[in-house]
């Protein structure tokens, strides 16, 4: 048993089921969390916003964690710097034994991560990671050739054979005693923690931490076994919301798999799929790392989108004068959240009838989304441009009146998002152009934008462009 062990805490900002701590409390006779803000990633968002909502939720989830462990009799390390010299200089400083942290998957991620160990190897340190963010490890699931799969549906199948084999790892409770306290420098606050980020405080959708994650799921579970045939509506609670909460660990991955698997239902059974869609996803990003910037099918490779800047701009602006896709980003604008339906519309709807490049639409969502996951939103991308791992063809294009009228029938996302509309009928809202409801105080393009593009030709050039390609 190691004499003292150091926890990196960095996509599991929880107590609970936290693989990492549960092991470096069990392996160490005293125990030390840390967290450190990496101006590696920082820096970058810094140049477009001091006030970026995803910092603001780490920010609010350390304070949870902070508190948890000060109730423990120990506290919240936070530093600031390059991890490569950061964690080395730590564990110098406090006399660490034993470094452990759950592992992650991006490139920059696996690079830092490599030099960390050598960095502790050379100080003749131990090392240990563990797979804590997803249920299998991105080369856990392989093909009858021992090759990655491409495509989601026989991954699907795979990945659940093999939890159906091996079962869920049970609830792991960190031990509580091992921890001990450096001083008796008062707890984080969020605002000294947004300094030491670099940022500045603000308000944010959904509440950082795993007190408001756990309780997130907890009202999940009350509608999850509706989740087949509410989800793709734009209510307030048919989604589960709890994307950004996993994303940063204050969720456990396995303690929502425990839900889908607790009834047989279908909407914990559709629920399961899209956890899987989210593993799938960092699969292919793990042995894809060029899919980044590159279509996953080659045959795409050449593919150009002529990109007008005029269109991205009003896109990002919410000015398009399509209803649900102007209520889509301003939603996104607002509050870093947009439902996952309207993320497939709004994504099919820059890359197949703006024609723009989708990847300037993943790098404005990666500046945008609060639980924005390199993985996810590259492969949500691809897929809805037609150009990723996905099996149906090209000319699949939603189109943004139908799905506003299907999923928002009311026009109830539009009217608050879009509030110049507010005053048309459910018939109309959707499609202002045709409008018979607006008072004659109302005037398209001055009061709300005409729309910037012609649907239906724009259509026929995406298809045109794809199948010349």
């Amino acid at each position: 048993m190691a004499d003292r062990g150091l926890c990196w805490i960095r996509r599991d900002i929880r107590w609970d089921d936290n693989t990492a701590l549960a092991e470096c409390t069990r392996q160490c006779r005293e125990v030390l969390v840390v967290f450190v803000f990496d101006p590696n990633i920082l820096e970058p968002l810094k140049k477009k916003s001091l006030r970026d909502k995803r910092v603001q939720f780490i920010a609010e989830s350390l304070i949870d964690l902070d508190a948890r462990l000060q109730t423990l009799g120990s506290q919240l390390l936070v530093r600031f710097g390059d991890p490569v010299e950061v964690i080395p200089s730590l564990v110098t400083e406090l006399a660490i034994d034993h470094l452990f942290f759950s592992r992650d998957t991006i490139p920059y991620a696996r690079t830092r991560d490599s030099a960390v160990i050598q960095a502790m190897t050379d100080l003749g340190r131990r090392v240990s990671t563990v797979n804590d963010s997803y249920i299998t490890d991105p080369d856990g699931i392989v093909n009858a050739q021992n090759q990655a799969f491409r495509v989601f549906t026989p991954y699907s199948r795979e990945w659940k054979r093999q939890l159906e084999l091996n079962g869920i790892a049970p609830a792991i409770s960190p031990d509580p005693s091992p921890l001990i306290r450096l001083s008796d420098s008062p707890p984080h606050t969020v605002g000294s923690l947004m300094e030491i980020a670099g940022f500045e405080p603000q308000s944010i959708i959904l509440p950082g931490g795993e007190m408001a994650g756990r309780q997130r799921l907890i009202d999940f579970a009350k509608r999850v076994d509706n989740y087949d045939s509410t989800r793709d509506f734009l209510t307030d609670d048919s989604t589960s919301m709890l994307s950004v909460y996993l994303r940063h660990g204050a969720v456990s991955i396995r303690d929502c798999v425990r839900l889908a698997q607790s009834d047989t239902s279908r909407g914990r059974q559709k629920w399961l799929d899209e956890i899987i869609w989210r593993e799938f996803y960092t699969m292919i990003f793990y042995h894809y790392p060029h899919t980044k910037t590159q279509p996953f099918q080659e045959k795409f490779s050449s593919l150009e989108f002529p990109t007008d800047e005029v269109l991205l701009a009003s896109f990002k602006d919410g000015t398009t004068g399509f209803p649900i896709i102007d209520a889509s980003m301003r939603c996104l604008n607002n509050t870093g959240w947009m439902p996952n339906r309207l993320r497939m519309v709004t994504a099919s709807f820059l890359t197949k009838i703006l024609l723009v490049d989708w990847r300037r639409g993943e790098r404005y969502f990666s500046w945008k989304l609060l639980d924005y996951d390199l993985a996810s939103n590259v492969g949500g991308w691809q897929w809805s441009a037609g150009v990723g791992a996905d099996a149906a063809p090209y000319f699949r294009i939603f189109n943004p009146v139908t799905q506003s009228r299907t999923y928002d029938p009311n026009g109830k996302f539009i009217r608050t998002w879009v509030p110049e509309l507010a005053h048309l009928n459910a018939d109309d809202i959707h499609w202002p152009l045709d409008a018979r409801s607006a008072p004659h105080s109302f005037v398209l393009g001055r009061n709300y934008p005409v729309p910037i593009v012609d649907y239906s030709s724009q259509r026929a050039k995406a298809i045109e462009l794809f199948r010349n390609c």
